[in-house]
């Protein structure tokens, strides 16, 4: 068992009793009825038709919004710590020169 699976298990672990703690746990019917569009009146009169694949697919849009929001966040933040490091003496020096002005 080497350090990969190590810290992947703990990820896991973290992850599983983050969506059972108390501040989640009790959001997810609530979500779950919004995500699939369906009342639960509609769900007890047994009048389902479509509702899994609907949810299905409303519950794919919102991961693939999600996603993209935070793959283009996780981008951004690169692309500004590239720029930064790259720029990294001239920003060292603005800074001084404020610095030394609000001084």
């Amino acid at each position: 068992m080497g350090a990969e699976n190590v810290s992947l298990m703990i990820a896991f672990t973290a992850g599983i009793l983050s969506f059972v703690s108390p501040c989640v746990l009790p959001l997810i019917p609530s979500y779950v009825t919004y995500i699939s569009g369906v009342s639960l009146e509609k769900l007890t009169v047994g009048d389902d038709r479509g509702a899994r694949w609907g949810t299905f697919f409303h519950s794919l849009a919102f991961v693939a919004g999600f996603s993209l929001i935070f793959i283009m966040l996780g981008a951004s933040a690169t692309m500004l710590g590239q720029f930064m490091a790259k720029n990294q003496v001239i920003i060292s020096k603005i800074g001084g020169v404020i610095v030394v002005g609000l001084g």
